[in-house]
């Protein structure tokens, strides 16, 4: 597998069997992973350097070991995400896979495709990795649930907070000319302010709300994936919800997460809220 990197703002040269290896995930015996280990006074060059060459190589321990300095010393890069995910996903293939492993490649790459969207190789990777979840769950006899975001995270979720406010501004300065335009005496212009006029307001009072809502999510959720083979809902007092007990959120699940409390994390999945063990999730860079 070739992951050559010329610089950490350059793009790697991603492996051409990196499907393959997703696809031929648990197939073969384990080999001792290196006991190399990333020096934590390296910087974040380095390390990317580093890790990527040891994922070149194979080692997907000290691979797995280097990414994740990065990413709890807050570096956030495309290529490192994409990266740790091949290097769970090498484990997994390796028969050498904990528990968890797959969530954390679904993270990896979930969050390479937020830092670089439309990333195809990313996309197709996580594509399979869930597949492979699903096979496996389906394999254990567990229902593969596919939890469905509501219709008020769709809409907001169709642009930014930025977009949202930048067309509330644009409706707002067209409310404006139409009651401008509405003043003037009966023609054309007059007409065209009659219709503009209550189509911004329409608008605005759409708009505003949306650009609210976006805020209001970006100020208070994360965007989190579970990393652990199943995790029930709890209540805020650490209780399992009655309906939780149908319904385990899958390993590899996108969820929103709010509130901390204790040992405790928040969390909506589809139309579903509930607290699970933070532990249990892997919060994606901003």
């Amino acid at each position: 597998m070739e992951a050559d990197v010329n610089g950490v703002n350059g793009r790697r040269r991603r492996p051409a069997l990196a499907a393959a290896l997703l696809l031929a995930a648990c197939l073969a015996p384990a080999l001792p992973p290196s006991a190399a280990r990333a020096q934590p006074a390296e910087p974040p060059e380095a390390l990317f350097q580093q890790g990527t060459a040891a994922l070149g190589r194979g080692e997907y321990g000290a691979a797995i070991d280097t990414f994740e300095l990065l990413a709890d010393r807050g570096f956030a890069h495309p290529d490192a995400s994409y990266n740790r995910g091949l290097a769970y996903v090498t484990r997994v293939r390796e028969g050498a896979d904990r528990p968890g492993d797959l969530g954390r490649a679904a993270a990896a790459f979930e969050e390479a495709l937020r830092l670089r969207p439309g990333d195809a190789d990313a996309d197709r990777a996580l594509d399979l990795v869930r597949a492979e979840i699903t096979r496996r769950r389906s394999r254990r006899a567990a229902d593969a649930v596919d939890a469905r975001p509501t219709l008020d995270r769709v809409i907001v979720g169709l642009a930014s907070e930025r977009t949202w406010a930048a067309a509330a501004l644009l409706a707002s300065l067209l409310l404006s000319l139409g009651v401008v335009l509405r003043r003037r005496p009966a023609g054309p212009a007059h007409v065209a302010g009659s219709v503009l006029a209550p189509t911004a307001l329409v608008a605005l009072l759409a708009l505003v709300p949306l650009t609210y809502a976006a805020r209001h999510l970006r100020l208070t959720t994360r965007a989190g994936v579970v990393v652990v083979p199943e995790v029930r809902l709890l209540d805020e007092g650490g209780r399992a919800l009655p309906a939780a007990a149908q319904s385990p959120i899958p390993e590899g699940a996108s969820v929103e997460v709010g509130r901390r409390s204790g040992g405790l994390a928040e969390v909506r999945w589809g139309a579903t809220e509930g607290w699970v063990p933070a532990s249990s999730i892997r919060l994606l860079a901003p």
